[in-house]
């Protein structure tokens, strides 16, 4: 089977953290040598995250109309399903009716 082109990215992204995760005593004693160290680690832990939240860019696109691959909990009400937020405020009541009760 032939390797994608998502998975071979991903592999990628996963060496590149095991790169950053790696000890790197030379580097480290620079810089505690340059009285930087624990800003370096403090850097080196905001990349990390950094490359940990990159997307793939070869992943499938998002289907239109979505905004985001983020799921929004929804509650299903008697006139249909709406997000939590919405149920939580001012709307929670107008769905909370039955149909026609309005």
């Amino acid at each position: 089977m032939k390797e994608t082109e998502f998975e071979r990215w991903d592999r990628a992204k996963t060496l590149m953290l095991e790169s950053l995760y790696k000890p790197d005593s030379k580097l480290r004693g620079c810089a505690y040598n340059q009285g930087c160290k624990d800003y370096l680690m403090e850097i080196r832990d905001q990349v990390i995250e950094m490359v940990r939240e990159m997307p793939n860019p070869h992943a499938d696109p998002i289907p239109f109309g979505k905004k985001n691959n983020i799921v929004t909990p929804t509650v299903t009400t008697p006139a249909g399903e709406i997000s939590e937020t919405l149920m939580s405020g001012a709307l929670g009541n107008y769905y909370d009716k039955e149909i026609g009760e309005v």
